[in-house]
């Protein structure tokens, strides 16, 4: 599972800088996905896949940041949970209204992170940007979740699970509502906390 739009790429480790996107503060991204089977376009979700599975392993959640430093630092502009990924649906992400410009795309990067449901892994895809950003702007306080656990103290996500490997239940309309209105910006609800991202530890309790 990746990102398809923006045009992604895993993070460096010797990889070439990928296609830029441009994006302006206070713009909604139409975060889209692809996966193997799905024709190479994404202009638009998916309408079908070849087998039938998509790979999203009983949905999870998934995390949108900005990086302005190439990758050292991460601040969240977006939450999805249980639900995402998807490759049949959309899931709008904020560029915050009052987010800096960032010019040099090789340090501006767009990021998708997720753990998932049904395997104990967490994913990381990115895209390089350059955002058209405010003046004396600030990105937001809340940082890119993440954990250093060695087996077996392995960390997984709340999912869809009943919906199995094809479409699962697509983003939950509250979360739209905040991912689109500011609630991640600088200034919003999110601070430094965000949705409760419904993390299960390795016996199924909550973290």
């Amino acid at each position: 599972m990746a990102m398809c739009h923006p045009t992604g790429q895993a993070l460096k480790s010797g990889y070439a800088d990928g296609p830029v996107t441009k994006l302006k503060a206070g713009e909604v991204v139409p975060v889209r996905f692809w996966t193997f089977g799905v024709p190479d376009k994404c202009d638009k979700p998916a309408t079908s896949i070849k087998g039938g599975d998509q790979a999203r392993h009983g949905g999870g959640y998934c995390e949108f940041s900005l990086s302005y430093d190439g990758g050292k630092q991460w601040r969240v502009i977006g939450q999805y949970t249980r639900s995402c990924p998807d490759i049949f649906y959309e899931w709008p992400v904020l560029i915050p209204q009052n987010a800096p410009s960032c010019t040099d795309s090789k340090r501006c990067l767009f990021s998708f992170s997720w753990v998932a449901f049904s395997v104990n892994q967490f994913y990381h895809h990115c895209a390089n940007v350059e955002i058209q950003g405010s003046t004396n702007g600030k990105l937001p306080p809340l940082k890119m979740t993440v954990a250093d656990l060695k087996a077996p103290r392995t960390v997984h996500a709340e999912g869809d699970a009943k919906k199995g490997k094809g479409k699962g239940s697509g983003p939950d309309p509250r979360e739209v509502r905040l991912n689109r209105g500011g609630f991640f910006a600088y200034g919003g609800g999110a601070k430094t906390k965000g949705l409760d991202l419904r993390l299960l530890g390795p016996r199924g309790q909550r973290l």
